[in-house]
């Protein structure tokens, strides 16, 4: 019936101003008598705000408990037959919503007058924007998480391990607004308060006379878990290794893997594939960017996002070459550094790294004695003016295994494994930046006892401060044991107990690899004949936490990486198929 009404009258007013000549500008009696916001339109006000007429014009201050961008203001006018309307659209008084940030114009009509009235609402001191930002958080949050407001209440939900006893908060006011907490003056990206509780933030200006009390309270989100990244345009690849690096520009993984000889034309190229944070593309040709067979291809990607993959290269007829061939993705073009298979020595157990000026080095031991380089010895190369230059390592020319890595400290790191069977133990070095030199970190031949000698794999990190990890497995066949190391700026020490690899034989079983999230947590991913397992070091404990199991089944040649946003990757081959995991939360 109210509907009606407004209708009729609606057409009566028009008819009557369409026999009444207005001039443009004009403006009439007729006007607002009232405008306020009550608690009836707006759950959580307390009482009623009325606005403030000034001729033509009305001032409202907006608490922060009603939603400036949805009020429903109430009204009255001049004339009991006004009709009022808000852009010709009829105003119905505590039920049209509106948005009270902008200036509103408003025109009343009735039978014999028309006016025309601004309003102009100006809100409460108030918190327009609230967040936890990892830039204010550095090693308890590392990426950004934004409020949620419902009134005066904020909302943000956060990890369910992240710290919150010391959080530094990110927001925005109203100008001229100080902020409090308990008395205490507040600033933004500066400030840290203790979260387990919710905080009151109370928030005035030079116009308010009770400060708006805004309540911010932490919410938790689902633990992370260990999930399969689906591969899209590399799914149906048949694997033989794999292994993987992190873009630093955009915190996204890229993997290179050498096709196995049961897939498509049995080439055994290599191929490159990088995540745009949505699905896995190829980089370069789709069958692989190498001229045929490769062994243990390995990829590195320097501070500018440049990628470098390296590969023992098979092209020659007969097989017989094996020197590496190097290539970097630029501009979205591969090209060799200097020639395929451009280094001088044959090679086995090749990685390869970049370090702090972006200079790729290649870690090896030499197939064979050429180039100065005797058989087994281990070596490296940095592709300086456009050619390499060689570094051998002083250690035991017998190198049963190299690894190369690049630390939280952007330090590049050398393991050795000495090849002979009565000193068969680990020895790191750092590299010098300055003149290019290796230097030892710590005793030679590393091993928690005297009678523990190592096998073939091994995987090293290094933390912000410098921090040295490295492990490594036993030689024994039956019952593989992995022992982590730390050097701390003297010695080394086993860090937990050893980690038993419960497998009774298979190479597979070989696989170790750690990585340090920015938070200084050690991973430490494994995997034997019960499948693939990541456990963390507990520091209260110290000790390991219990283990959290990824794959039933065992993946071969496994790389963990842990990006600056704190999310850890694993990559592997499982039945010849790729698998990479992101530990995340679902």
């Amino acid at each position: 019936m109210k509907a009606k009404y407004l209708f009729l009258l609606s057409l009566f007013t028009l008819g009557l101003l369409g026999c009444k000549k207005y001039e443009i500008g004009y403006d009439g009696q007729v006007n607002f008598s009232s405008y306020r916001l009550e608690p009836a339109s707006h759950p959580g006000l307390q009482e009623t705000v009325h606005g403030v007429i000034e001729g033509k014009m009305v001032y409202i201050r907006v608490p922060n408990s009603v939603n400036i961008n949805q009020a429903k203001p109430s009204f009255s006018s001049s004339s009991e037959q006004a009709i009022v309307y808000l852009n010709d659209k009829v105003q119905e008084s505590g039920v049209s919503l509106v948005n009270m940030s902008d200036t509103l114009d408003y025109r009343i009509a009735s039978p014999n007058d028309m006016g025309f009235m601004q309003v102009i609402a100006l809100r409460n001191a108030a918190i327009v924007s609230f967040g936890f930002y990892a830039a204010d958080n550095e090693n308890i949050l590392f990426r950004d998480y934004i409020a949620k407001f419902d009134g005066l209440n904020i909302q943000v939900d956060l990890p369910v391990d992240a710290d919150i006893t010391r959080l530094v908060a990110r927001y925005k006011t109203t100008d001229g607004a100080v902020v409090k907490v308990n008395g205490v003056p507040q600033n933004s990206q500066q400030s840290a308060n203790d979260f387990t509780q919710e905080v009151t933030y109370e928030v005035t200006d030079a116009e308010t006379t009770e400060p708006e009390k805004f309540v911010v309270n932490i919410g938790r989100l689902t633990a992370p878990e260990w999930l399969e990244m689906p591969l899209g345009a590399i799914k149906d690849f048949k694997v033989g290794e794999i292994r993987m690096a992190l873009n630093p520009t955009n915190n996204q993984p890229a993997i290179i893997f050498s096709r196995h000889t049961s897939d498509g034309d049995g080439s055994r190229k290599a191929v490159v594939s990088q995540f745009d944070g949505s699905q896995w593309n190829i980089l370069g040709p789709n069958d692989g960017i190498s001229a045929g067979r490769v062994d243990v291809p390995a990829i590195a990607i320097d501070n500018n996002g440049i990628i470098y993959a390296t590969y023992k290269d098979y092209q020659t007829v007969g097989d017989s070459v094996q020197y590496a061939s190097t290539q970097k993705y630029e501009n979205e073009k591969w090209s060799y550094l200097n020639k395929p298979q451009g280094n001088a020595h044959r090679v086995n157990y090749l990685h390869i790294e970049t370090n702090a000026n972006n200079i790729p080095i290649l870690a090896y031991a030499a197939a064979r004695a050429e180039s100065g380089a005797a058989n087994r010895s281990p070596q490296s190369a940095f592709f300086i003016n456009k050619d390499w230059q060689y570094r051998a390592i002083d250690a035991s020319p017998a190198t049963l295994y190299t690894r190369i890595r690049k630390g939280r400290d952007n330090k590049v790191y050398y393991a050795v494994m000495d090849g002979i069977s009565t000193t068969r133990k680990p020895t790191v070095y750092r590299l010098n930046d300055g003149n290019l030199g290796w230097e030892r970190v710590g005793t030679a031949l590393i091993s928690p006892s005297p009678s523990i000698v190592g096998a073939n794999l091994m995987d090293i990190e290094a933390s912000e401060a410098g921090e040295v990890y490295l492990v490594f497995q036993s030689q024994a066949n039956t019952d593989k044991k992995s022992y982590v190391m730390k050097y701390e700026g003297n010695s080394w020490r086993q860090i937990g107990a050893e980690i038993s690899h419960t497998a009774a034989g298979g190479a597979q079983r070989d696989n170790i690899a750690i990585a340090l999230h920015p938070n200084g947590t050690l991973y430490f991913a494994y995997g034997d004949d019960n499948g693939i397992k990541v456990t963390t070091f507990d520091k209260n404990t110290q000790n390991w936490a219990p283990a959290k199991s990824i794959s039933s089944v065992n993946g071969d040649k496994l790389t963990l990486r842990i990006s600056e946003d704190g999310i850890p990757f694993l990559a592997t081959v499982v039945d010849g198929s790729i698998k990479v995991y992101r530990y995340d939360i679902p």
